[in-house]
């Protein structure tokens, strides 16, 4: 049961605030002499005492001050979350022409997602998309870039997934290229990718005996982008960014975190989580189960469009990061990537 209000809450952000600031433990005279705080040492020893009791901070030392437990964190965190996080509005359009200069490419767009999180946070900037096969086939286009090149646009109801150009010996015409995507997009509408791939193949197999160019071309030049990659990815970047942080001197913790990074399959479990969630989702050391590197946090955010979900995005840092920056930070990217998978989808069709 919570049991802070008043001047407990007060002296527990205080105590986070201030160890977030320095690494150092906080004791009671440093708190005195904070702003605002009118309450002696003796007294505050007495609350900091309830807090401790209580879970919210601990002592690592006898001689030392108080750090924050992940609960003492939470409760800090989940104040920070009610007051709606926002960067200043230069901030925000600055993250999406960032993003917006990927171009169309939904692999593309994400792995610069991850790169901007990371360059802006000074954390580990760390966007997942959700399997490709798993999503909702929604429309192709074909557009005549040059004489003997056609640029393919495959779109789900997920995004933009990706993009491709291929060669054209033929010298179609864009007119016919159009008559292609519309074949293609009612052949296939609401399938998800996986049944699209295969009901091409099909109809690949049948064109061998009706000989029927036109169809035959269309499924060709379709198959050569539904047949390209089906994994998971996760795109991960600015890992050197935290290997710095005091937390990570210890060489074990070190090599627990380089494990982690590496294993890419454990950083997806954790970030799935979020994907069936609404906004933004803070997962504080013990919270997100991976015991190797309980000493981190990571924020992340669902992206969607409509009911579909591309994937998430986020930070990982240790857990005395600066909350207010990183969550601001990862909301606001992830809305402003929501918005431009969104328009994109929406030009598309």
């Amino acid at each position: 049961m919570d049991r802070l209000q008043g001047r407990s809450e007060a002296i527990l952000s205080t105590i986070v605030a201030e160890f977030i600031s320095t690494g150092e433990p906080v004791g009671s005279r440093t708190i005195a002499k904070k702003k605002g705080v009118s309450l002696s040492p003796a007294s505050i020893r007495n609350i900091m005492s309830d807090l401790t009791e209580w879970g919210y901070i601990t002592q690592p030392h006898v001689s030392a001050g108080r750090i924050p437990t992940d609960r003492g964190y939470r409760f800090y965190v989940d104040s920070i979350l009610a007051s709606g996080p926002l960067l200043p509005g230069q901030e925000q359009a600055a993250i999406e022409a960032l993003i917006r200069a990927a171009g169309l490419d939904m692999r593309d767009m994400l792995r610069k997602c991850s790169s901007v999180l990371a360059g802006l946070s000074m954390q580990a900037g760390v966007v997942t998309a959700t399997a490709v096969m798993e999503q909702r086939f929604r429309a192709i286009e074909f557009v005549k870039l040059a004489a003997d090149r056609i640029l393919v646009m495959l779109v789900c109801t997920g995004g933009l997934v990706q993009n491709k150009i291929i060669l054209d010996d033929d010298g179609t015409e864009q007119e016919t290229l159009e008559r292609y995507s519309r074949m293609i997009t009612d052949m296939l509408k609401d399938l998800d990718l996986h049944q699209a791939r295969e009901r091409i193949e099909k109809e690949l197999e049948r064109e061998k005996t009706k000989m029927d160019a036109l169809l035959a071309k269309a499924l060709r030049l379709g198959y050569v982008i539904l047949a390209q990659r089906a994994a998971r990815e996760i795109f991960i970047e600015g890992q050197t960014n935290i290997l710095g942080q005091p937390e990570f001197a210890d060489v074990e913790q070190l090599k627990a975190l380089l494990t982690t990074f590496e294993e890419k399959s454990k950083l997806l479990r954790i970030l799935d989580k979020t994907l069936e969630a609404r906004g933004i989702q803070v997962f504080i050391g013990s919270e997100h189960g991976l015991d190797e590197i309980d000493t981190c946090a990571i924020i992340a955010y669902p992206i969607r469009t409509g009911e579909a979900v591309v994937g998430s995005i986020g930070v990982i840092g240790p857990k005395r990061m600066n909350y207010h920056k990183m969550v601001s930070l990862v909301d606001n990217t992830g809305q402003a990537l929501t918005r431009v998978v969104k328009e994109i989808v929406e030009s598309a069709l």
